[in-house]
């Protein structure tokens, strides 16, 4: 039988309440996010969250990736404004691509997002650019791992893509070193969902040098926020088990992040690989093979010693009956993974237009709304 380590709730509460804390990466000022150890901090008290994936937040009339959900930028406040106070919603994640910003010439649309999100008293984590290919300066549908002839992670993101101005390397800096003293801000995250097949001359996953290279790059522009790559792990090639490891036991990756969705996962399960109340050993064959489950992740962000946020989970529902399904799915969800140390969960994604399914829409009361409220009153 394989060895599992137990997930204890004293050592989670000890986790969660300890005196002792000493800051490793993201050295701001008051009110910035920091960390210590596995815990997220602020002004020296940890901090956990629940949250949403609002993706097209800085749409604009010059830019909006589906128009069909874009909200308003007069109305952001107000939406930000109930998500906290009706859902508990304490962070938001968006998209911040160069898309969004003429590649760094006109950051109007996410300034309009950052005072939004201040004045409603939510943290934002913006995202650089996008792995699938979507919303972004490439091709419709191509893929950052099918770029460049398959370099992109390698070389190529060292170059304009696309019809982008900048590489993403200028365009981290940039972005980074304007939004530096803004504690809105939790982090940076250089990618929606990176993977690729690439190895290095060592053998290594491509992502392992571009996270090191590109987080370095960061964190001189910006010192004080906290930056990570961004990855669904789970079985997403280049990014799970061992590499997965690899990747995030960077100096410069301050937390990790995973995805839990049907495609490298399962919507019935809690917590995909965990077996009850316990995590598989992180050094298993289970964690350390290319399609390592969920709980692996979970595992490994333990045994290195780093804060975990669930970046993205997403269910589909098209009437009432599967709202409050996915709503019980969510539940149970995000319950196995605040338990099991996550430091935030953000479920995908908020709208006021239903779109294609997965939309949490205020109008429609979905029940989803209230899970999140009950898990933000929890911790």
């Amino acid at each position: 039988m394989r060895r599992r380590t137990r997930l204890l709730g004293a050592l989670a509460a000890a986790l969660l309440t300890t005196s002792t804390l000493v800051a490793c990466s993201g050295d701001g000022g008051e009110g910035f996010v920091t960390r210590s150890g596995r815990q997220l901090v602020v002004d020296g008290a940890p901090f956990r969250f629940v949250g949403v994936n609002l993706y097209d937040a800085a749409a604009s009339d010059r830019y909006s990736c589906r128009p069909a959900s874009r909200i308003p930028a007069d109305e952001l406040e107000a939406q930000f404004r109930w998500l906290r106070e009706n859902a508990g919603v304490t962070v938001v994640r968006f998209w911040a691509y160069q898309t969004y910003t003429d590649s760094g010439r006109d950051f109007s649309a996410v300034d309009r997002v950052v005072e939004a999100a201040r004045e409603a008293g939510v943290r934002l984590l913006p995202v650089l650019e996008d792995g699938p290919g979507d919303c972004s300066t490439g091709e419709a549908g191509t893929s950052l791992a099918q770029a460049d002839g398959g370099h992109y992670y390698s070389d190529g993101y060292r170059r304009p893509y696309g019809d982008a101005r900048s590489s993403l390397r200028d365009y981290a800096r940039a972005i980074a070193a304007h939004y530096r003293d803004e504690p809105t801000i939790l982090g940076w995250m250089l990618i929606n969902e990176a993977e690729t097949s690439e190895r290095d001359s060592q053998g290594r996953s491509a992502l392992v040098s571009f996270a090191g290279d590109l987080s370095a790059v960061v964190h001189a522009a910006d010192p004080n926020h906290l930056v990570t790559l961004g990855t669904q792990g789970n079985g997403a090639p280049g990014a799970s088990g061992a590499d997965f490891r690899e990747v995030y036991n960077q100096q410069g990756l301050d937390f990790v992040e995973v995805h839990d969705w049907a495609r490298y996962g399962s919507d019935a399960q809690a917590l995909p690989g965990a077996d009850g109340s316990t995590l598989p050993a992180a050094a298993s064959g289970e964690c350390t093979s290319t399609t390592a489950p969920v709980a692996c992740s979970f595992a490994i962000a333990r045994d290195l010693g780093k804060p975990l946020v669930v970046g993205e989970a997403g269910i589909t529902a098209t009437d009432a009956a599967g709202r409050q399904r996915r709503a019980d799915l969510l539940h149970a969800k995000v319950s196995a993974a605040l338990a099991a140390g996550a430091a935030g969960y953000l479920v995908w994604h908020y709208s006021t237009t239903a779109t294609d399914g997965y939309d949490l829409v205020r109008a429609t009361q979905d029940p989803t709304f209230g899970v999140l409220r009950r898990a933000a009153a929890g911790l």
